[in-house]
C-alpha cells in the first residue's frame, strides 16, 4: 500500500472519529423527522478475469429517515438510500459494490381510507439463478419494484381494495455470457359485502409479464416472450343450519401469450370458465361432513395458466382439441379427543376430456390419524388406504399414503423423527401411478448453558412409477456446533431431476412428462455443500468464515453442460463505541461448459472503518 493511499486511509479514520453530538427528534412544522447513518471508508481491491482489476479509496454509507407529518396515522414514511454496499462491509448481501434506496409512505392509517406507496431500487447488486435442491449460481444486475395500494372501507357501502405493481430485473450470469431480464405489470381490485346475510365477494386481476430466458443451458438462443392474463371473480356464501355453510363461486381467465417475435405458432390464446362450489355442516360434536364440486370448460387452459404461474413461456400444450374437468367429492370427518384418534373418510367422481382422450374414475380413501404421548415423547402417525377405479380401462387400483412423526427429550439430548410414504393413482390429465417418500431426522445435545451441539437429515424420492426419467430426488446433511465464543457449521445436500428452464432459474416440472413437451425439460443433477465457523474472542471483535461449492450436470434435448460455483468469504470486525473496523475477503468462481466462455472470476479485498450518526 502506498504511503499517499496511507494518509486518505488515516484522513478518512479521522473524519468519522470526530462526529457532532446527537441531537433529538427534530421538527420542521406539523413534521417530525429521524435521521441516523452510517458513514464508511476503506480501501478497496477488485480483480476479475473478465473485466480487470482495480483498487482505490472508497467511501460508502447508509441513512435512515424516518418520521410523519401531523399524525403517524395521516402521514409516515421511511427512506432508506444505501451507495456502494457490499458483503465485505455492510449486510447487504452482494459481492459487488450495490448501491439503491428503498423507501415507504402510509396514507390515513387507521381510517377508512388507508394508502400505502413503496418503493426499491438497487443497481450492482447480487442475485441468484435457482437450481432445485442446490445451492443456486450468482447472477449481477439491476432491479427495481413499485407497489400502490388503497382500499376504501366504508360499513355502509362494499370493502374496496386496490393494488398495483410494476417490478423490472434485469441480470447477467457470471461464467454464462448470458442475460435475462424479466419485467411484470399486476393490477388487481377485491371487494367483500354483506347483504341480507349472503357474504358476497368479488375480484379482477390482470398481470402483464415480458421476459427474456437465457438458454445456455439449453444451446440455444435466449427465448423472449409476452403473456397476459385477466380474471374475474364473483362468490358468495351463507349460513347453513346445523353449523353449515354453503359458497359458490365463478370465475373467468382470459390468457394470452407469444414466443419470439411473429409466428402463429408461438402464440397460444384461450379463456378459461370455472366453477366451484362447497357446503359443510358439523351436526354433532367433533364431526362434520360436506362436499365440493369443481368444473372447468378449458382443462389445457387451466394446465398452461398453472405453467405461466411458475414462469415458464414455451407453450407446450396448444392443441384444438375440447377439454373439459367435472370433479364431484364428499367428505366426512369425525374425532376422537378421549381415544386421540381422527378419521376422515372421502369420495370422488372424476370426469375428463383432454387431448383427445376421455377419462372418468371413481376414488374412495379412508384415513386414520393418531396423536399422543408416547414413551415420554409426542408421536403423530397416518394411515389411510385409497381405491381408485378408471372407468374407461376398467382397471382398479390400490393406494397407500402413511406417516409416522416423533419427537423425544431425554435428558440433555433433543430427539425428533420422520417419514412418510404415499402411493397412488392420479387422474388429473392422464391416468397415471406415482409414488414418492420423505424423510427427516435431527438429534441435538445441550453441552452446557450456552454450548449446544445439532445433526439434521432429509430427504425424499418422487415419480411416475411408469414413466422412465420421471424421478425427482434430494437429500440434505447439516451439522452445526456453538460453544462460547465460537460457532461451526456444515452442510451437504444432492438433488437430481428433470426441471423447466425459466427466466429466474430452473422450476421443478409442474406437471407429469407425458403432459409436458419433453423437448423443454433439462434433466439434472448435482451435490453441495458448505462450511462456516465464527468466533467472538473478545468484546466487540468478530470473527467469520464460510466456504461453498456446487457441481451440477444438466441435459436437455440437445446439449449437456457441466456447471460449477464456488463462494469464500472471510471478515474481521471490531465494534469500539460508535466506530466499526472491518477487513474482508470474497471470491467467486463460477462456469458453465455448454456456454464455451471461460470461467468467471472475482474477487474483492476491503479494510476499513465505518461510524454510525444519530443526527436527529
Amino acid at each position: 500500500m502506498s504511503v499517499a493511499v496511507l494518509k486518505n486511509l488515516t484522513l478518512a479514520i479521522m473524519v468519522l472519529a470526530i462526529a457532532a453530538p446527537a441531537v433529538a427528534q427534530v421538527s420542521a412544522g406539523e413534521a417530525k423527522l429521524n435521521l441516523n447513518a452510517t458513514i464508511s471508508a476503506g480501501y478497496n481491491d477488485d480483480y476479475s478475469n473478465l473485466l480487470g482489476s482495480d483498487h482505490g479509496i472508497n467511501g460508502a454509507g447508509t441513512a435512515d429517515l424516518s418520521g410523519y407529518y401531523y399524525n403517524p396515522n395521516f402521514l409516515s414514511f421511511e427512506v432508506q438510500p444505501f451507495y456502494n454496499q457490499s458483503r465485505l462491509n455492510s449486510a447487504f448481501q452482494s459481492i459487488t459494490a450495490s448501491s439503491g434506496v428503498n423507501a415507504s409512505a402510509h396514507l390515513f392509517g387507521g381510517s377508512n381510507y388507508p394508502g400505502s406507496v413503496s418503493y426499491s431500487t438497487s443497481f450492482n447488486s447480487s442475485g441468484n439463478f435457482d437450481v432445485p435442491g442446490l445451492a443456486n449460481y450468482t447472477t449481477n444486475g439491476d432491479s427495481d419494484n413499485l407497489t400502490v395500494t388503497w382500499a376504501v372501507h366504508r360499513k355502509d357501502l362494499p370493502s374496496l381494495n386496490l393494488s398495483f405493481s410494476n417490478s423490472n430485473d434485469a441480470y447477467s450470469i457470471y461464467g454464462a455470457n448470458a442475460q435475462g431480464t424479466f419485467h411484470a405489470n399486476t393490477f388487481i381490485l377485491t371487494s367483500i359485502y354483506e347483504l341480507g346475510g349472503f357474504n358476497l365477494n368479488g375480484s379482477f386481476q390482470y398481470t402483464a409479464l415480458q421476459t427474456l430466458t437465457p438458454q445456455f443451458l439449453t444451446g440455444e438462443a435466449s427465448e423472449n416472450s409476452t403473456s397476459g392474463a385477466t380474471s374475474f371473480s364473483l362468490g358468495a356464501s351463507h349460513k347453513l343450519p346445523f353449523n353449515g355453510s354453503v359458497s359458490a363461486n365463478v370465475n373467468r381467465v382470459d390468457i394470452n401469450t407469444n414466443i419470439g417475435d411473429t409466428g402463429s405458432s408461438d402464440r397460444f390464446d384461450t379463456t378459461v370458465d370455472t366453477l366451484t362450489g362447497s357446503a359443510s355442516f358439523a351436526p354433532l360434536n367433533h364431526l362434520n361432513v360436506g362436499g365440493t364440486t369443481y368444473y372447468t370448460d378449458n382443462l389445457e387452459g387451466t394446465v398452461y395458466n398453472s405453467l405461466l404461474a411458475t414462469g415458464v413461456a414455451a407453450p407446450e400444450l396448444a392443441g384444438e382439441e375440447a377439454s373439459h374437468d367435472l370433479s364431484l367429492t364428499g367428505y366426512a370427518n369425525y374425532e376422537m379427543p378421549a381415544q386421540h384418534l381422527t378419521f376422515h373418510g372421502f369420495a370422488e367422481r372424476q370426469q375428463q376430456t383432454f387431448l383427445g382422450t376421455s377419462l372418468a374414475s371413481t376414488s374412495l380413501n379412508g384415513t386414520a390419524m393418531y396423536s399422543n404421548v408416547l414413551l415420554g415423547g409426542a408421536f403423530n402417525g397416518v394411515f389411510g388406504v385409497t381405491q381408485t377405479f378408471v372407468n374407461t380401462s376398467q382397471e382398479s387400483a390400490l393406494g397407500l399414503n402413511a406417516s409416522v412423526n416423533y419427537t423425544h427429550r431425554i435428558n440433555r439430548w433433543r430427539l425428533s423423527g420422520g417419514f412418510s410414504y404415499a402411493q397412488d393413482v392420479q387422474t388429473l390429465l392422464i391416468a397415471y401411478t406415482t409414488s414418492g417418500y420423505n424423510y427427516s431426522g435431527s438429534v441435538g445435545r445441550r453441552l452446557g448453558r450456552k454450548s449446544f451441539w445439532q445433526a439434521t437429515a432429509g430427504g425424499g424420492r418422487s415419480l411416475l412409477t411408469d414413466q422412465p426419467g420421471s424421478a425427482n430426488s434430494n437429500q440434505t446433511y447439516s451439522t452445526s456446533l456453538s460453544i462460547p465464543h465460537f460457532s461451526m457449521s456444515g452442510s451437504y445436500s444432492s438433488s437430481s431431476g428433470n426441471a423447466l428452464l425459466t427466466s429466474t432459474g430452473l422450476v421443478t416440472t409442474p406437471l407429469p412428462l407425458p403432459v409436458v413437451n419433453p423437448a423443454s425439460v433439462v434433466f439434472f443433477n448435482g451435490k453441495s455443500y458448505s462450511a462456516g465457523i465464527g468466533a467472538h474472542p473478545t468484546r466487540g471483535l468478530t470473527m467469520s468464515a464460510s466456504y461453498a461449492k456446487a457441481l451440477s450436470g444438466t441435459n436437455s434435448n440437445s446439449t449437456l453442460s457441466n456447471n460449477s460455483n464456488e463462494n469464500m468469504f472471510f471478515l474481521v470486525s471490531y465494534q469500539l463505541r460508535k466506530l466499526n473496523f472491518a477487513a474482508g475477503y470474497s471470491r467467486l468462481l463460477q462456469g458453465f461448459s455448454a456456454t464455451g466462455t471461460p470461467t468467471a472470476l472475482e474477487g474483492s479485498f476491503y479494510v476499513g472503518v465505518s461510524r454510525w450518526f444519530n443526527f436527529f
